[in-house]
C-alpha cells in the first residue's frame, strides 16, 4: 500500500505539492479517525465504505459511472469537469476514458484521499496528463487558473453518496466554484477581448508617460502612515462632514469618479486615482489639481499628461501585459503591483505599496444601498435602484434622466446628437439591469448589485486574506456589502482610534520625492527594435491572408472541400504556426495585437474538428480570414503609434543630451 501511494503522490506533487503534504501528515491507515474498509457489492465488484455506507453502487458501479458522465451537459475538449467526492475512483476511469478536456477531482477529507491513495493506483490515469486532485478551493484555484483557457467550459458532478450525505458541502462548494469560474472566466475573456486595445492606450503619448516616476519605486514611503480610500458608493455622502473635519489625519486616496464630490465639499484629496482607457478628464479636472497627486496606469487615456496636477505616478500593474512592455521598454524590474481591473482595488493597493497603515475604505459599498447606485449628490445621482413588486425583483430606473445622461454623457456631447446620447443612456439602463445580482450586506441581508461589484468584493477580500497580517483593514462604507476582512466601524470611529492625529502633508507628501530615472536612448532603440520586428511580420501576414482568399475562391467555385483547398489550409496553418511559435510567443508585442484572434483559432483547435464539408470549411475560413485581416490591420496601426511616438523621444532624448 506504500508504494501504490507514494506512486500517486509523486504525480500529484507535480501540480499539488501542498495536497501531498497535507496527505503525508496522515501517519497510517491505522490512525484514521474514520472508518474505511472495503467490500464487495452485489455483483462482486469492490466497493468503498465510510462508516459502513457504501459510496458506490451496490448493484453495477461501472453502469453508475456511465450513467454520472452521461448528466455532463458540455463535454468537449474545451471542457473542464470538476467531480466532487473520490469514492474509489471507478467514476474518474471513466471520465477519463470518455470525457473530454480536464477532470478537477475535489475530495476535502484527507483522510479519504490518503486511504484511496494507499489502495488505487491511479498511475495510468496520471500519465493522460488531464487529471488533478485537491482538497481546499485555494488549490482549486490554483490548478483553475493553470488550465483554464478562453472559451472553456466548467462542469460539476458528484456520485449519489456524497448528493445524500453532503448536500450542503455540495451546494456550497457549486456557488464558491461558480464565483470562481466567473472571476477566472472575466480575467482570461477580458484580456483575450482588450489587451491590444489596452496596449493602444499605453503607446499613445507613451514617450510623455516616460517622464512621470514609477510609484513601485517609492515602496513604504509612508510606512505607517493613516490612509482612508474614498470611493464614489451611495454611502460617501454620509461620511463627507467626517471626511472634511478629518482630512488632514489621513492621506486621502479618492477614485476618479469621486473626485468632484470631495472636492465641491471643501475635501481636497491628496492623490486621485484613474486607470480609465477612455476620456474622463471630466470627473478630474478640477481646480485643486495642482494640490492632488494623479496616480494612473500605463494604459490610462492620456490628457491627464496636459493637466495641472502637482504630480504623476505611473503604476505598472503585471496583471497585464501592457504594463510589463512599457516597464521592459525601459529595462527596469518587473516588480509585482496588483490593480484587477478596478479603481478603488488600485487605490488600495497603491495606498498598500506606499506603506499606509490602516487602510480605511468610505464609499465602497460595492451595492446599491439605499436603493441608490451613486453618491447623493454626485454626478451620477441620477439612477436609483427598486424593487419592483410586479415582476417581484430589483430593477434600476431613472430618477433624473437628463441628469444621468447629461453627466454619463458629458465627454461626448459636442461629438453626439441628443438621439444619440439618449441611446447611449438607454442601453446603459439595459445593462445594468441586465448584469444585476445581489450580494450579502452587513447586516446579513441580500443587496442588489452589479454582477461586475460582484467580483470586485472577491478581489478585495482575497486582498484582506493575503495582507490583514501586515495591515490594520477597515471599512467604513457602511450599509453596503459586507467585504470579509476588513473591520466594520463608523469612519469617526475609526479616526479616532486609529488616525487621532493630524499629519505635517506638506512635508509627507512632498512633490519633489519623486523622480523620474528612466534612460531615454534605451527606450528609443527598444522601441525602434520593437517597430522593425512589427514591420518584418507584415509581409508573412499578408501572404497569410492572400491564401485564405484563395481558399475562399476555391470553396466558392466548388462547393466542397477540394485536394486543392486541402492544400491551401496546410500553407495557412504553416504560417499561422510561424507567427505563433516563432514570435508571437517569443514577443509580448506581437502576442498583445494577435491575442485575440489567436485565442479564437486555438479555441476552434481545440474543439478537434475535422474539415470533412463545405460548412466546416466556410468556419475555418472565416476565423483564419480574421486572424490575418484583423492582425495585419492591428499591426500597421501600432506600427503608426510607434513612428510618433519614436519621433517624440528622439526629441526628448535630444534635449536632454543638449542639457548634459
Amino acid at each position: 500500500m506504500e508504494d501504490i501511494l507514494n506512486k500517486n503522490l509523486a504525480f500529484i506533487n507535480n501540480f499539488n505539492k501542498p495536497l501531498c503534504d497535507k496527505i503525508l501528515s496522515v501517519t497510517s491507515l491505522n490512525s484514521l479517525s474514520r472508518n474505511f474498509e472495503l467490500t464487495t457489492n452485489l455483483a462482486g465488484q469492490y466497493n468503498l465504505l465510510i462508516d459502513s455506507k457504501p459510496v458506490h453502487s451496490i448493484t453495477d458501479v461501472f453502469k453508475e459511472a456511465k450513467d454520472l458522465l452521461s448528466t455532463v451537459k458540455i463535454n468537449e475538449n474545451t471542457s473542464i469537469h470538476c467531480i466532487y467526492g473520490i469514492g474509489l475512483g471507478y467514476h474518474i476511469d471513466e471520465y477519463i476514458q470518455n470525457a473530454k478536456g480536464k477532470i478537477i477531482v475535489y475530495e476535502p477529507d484527507i483522510e479519504a484521499m490518503y486511504f484511496v491513495f494507499s489502495t488505487v493506483d491511479f498511475s495510468d490515469n496520471f500519465k493522460k496528463d488531464r487529471l488533478y486532485f485537491v482538497s481546499d478551493l485555494t488549490e482549486l484555484n490554483t490548478v483553475l487558473y493553470s488550465i483554464y483557457r478562453y472559451k472553456s467550459n466548467v462542469t460539476v458532478s458528484f456520485l449519489d453518496y456524497y448528493k445524500l450525505y453532503h448536500k450542503q458541502d455540495i451546494d456550497e462548494f457549486q456557488k464558491k466554484l461558480q464565483r470562481m469560474v466567473d472571476i477566472v472566466d472575466h480575467n482570461f475573456t477580458f484580456q483575450v477581448k482588450n489587451i491590444c486595445a489596452f496596449f493602444r492606450s499605453t503607446l499613445i503619448n507613451v514617450a510623455q508617460k516616460y517622464k512621470n516616476p514609477l510609484l513601485t519605486e517609492y515602496k513604504d514611503i509612508y510606512k505607517d502612515k493613516p490612509a482612508i480610500i474614498v470611493s464614489a458608493g451611495p454611502s460617501l455622502h454620509k461620511n463627507l462632514e467626517t471626511l472634511k473635519k478629518y482630512q488632514n489625519n489621513a492621506l486621502i486616496f479618492c477614485v476618479g469618479t469621486a473626485l468632484r464630490t470631495l472636492c465641491g465639499n471643501g475635501i481636497t484629496p491628496d492623490f486621485v486615482n484613474v486607470i480609465e482607457r477612455n476620456n474622463t478628464k471630466v470627473h478630474y479636472n478640477v481646480e485643486q489639481a495642482k494640490d492632488i497627486i494623479f496616480i494612473a496606469e500605463p494604459f490610462t487615456e492620456s490628457s491627464y499628461l496636459d493637466m495641472n496636477f502637482k504630480k504623476c505616478l505611473i503604476t505598472a500593474s503585471l496583471e497585464t501585459d501592457d504594463a510589463r512592455w512599457f516597464l521592459e521598454m525601459a529595462n527596469k524590474e518587473l516588480v509585482d503591483f496588483e490593480t484587477k481591473g478596478t479603481v478603488a482595488y488600485h487605490a488600495i493597493y497603491s495606498a498598500y505599496y506606499l506603506g499606509c497603515n490602516p487602510i480605511i475604505l468610505v464609499g465602497q459599498d460595492l451595492a446599491y444601498s439605499d436603493g441608490d447606485c451613486y453618491c447623493k449628490g454626485s454626478k451620477f445621482d441620477g439612477l436609483h435602484c427598486i424593487f419592483d413588486e410586479n415582476l417581484n425583483k430589483y430593477k434600476v430606473v431613472f430618477k433624473d434622466f437628463n441628469k444621468f445622461k447629461n453627466a454619463y454623457c458629458e465627454a461626448v456631447k459636442d461629438i453626439y446628437s441628443e438621439e444619440k446620447q439618449e441611446m447611449i443612456v438607454n442601453y446603459r439602463l439595459e445593462e445594468l439591469n441586465k448584469n444585476l445580482c445581489s450580494v450579502e450586506g452587513q447586516d446579513g441581508k441580500m443587496l442588489p448589485t452589479d454582477s461586475v461589484y460582484s467580483l470586485f468584493i472577491e478581489y478585495i477580500q482575497d486582498f484582506a486574506k493575503r495582507h490583514s497580517n501586515e495591515r490594520i483593514l477597515i471599512n467604513s462604507s457602511i450599509g453596503g456589502a459586507k467585504i470579509n476582512g476588513f473591520k466594520l466601524l463608523p469612519l469617526e470611529t475609526a479616526i479616532t482610534e486609529y488616525a487621532s492625529n493630524s499629519l505635517d502633508k506638506n512635508s509627507i507628501v512632498n512633490p519633489l520625492t519623486f523622480k523620474t530615472n528612466v534612460d531615454y536612448k534605451v527606450i528609443l532603440d527598444n522601441l525602434v527594435s520593437q517597430k522593425n520586428l512589427l514591420k518584418s511580420i507584415l509581409p508573412e501576414l499578408h501572404r497569410g491572408l492572400s491564401l485564405v482568399r484563395n481558399f475562399s475562391k476555391e470553396l466558392d467555385r466548388a462547393k466542397i472541400y477540394t485536394s486543392k483547398a486541402s492544400s491551401l489550409t496546410a500553407k495557412i496553418i504553416e504560417i499561422y504556426l510561424h507567427l505563433t511559435n516563432d514570435i508571437m510567443l517569443k514577443h509580448r508585442v506581437f502576442k498583445m495585437i494577435a491575442l485575440g484572434q489567436y485565442s479564437e483559432i486555438s479555441y476552434l483547435m481545440r474543439l478537434d474538428k475535422k474539415i470533412s464539408c463545405y460548412d466546416d470549411a466556410k468556419e475555418f475560413f472565416q476565423t483564419f480570414f480574421d486572424y490575418f485581416n484583423k492582425v495585419s490591420i492591428k499591426t500597421e496601426k501600432i506600427i503608426s503609434y510607434m513612428e510618433t511616438e519614436i519621433t517624440k523621444l528622439e526629441e526628448i532624448y535630444e534635449s536632454s543630451c543638449t542639457k548634459s
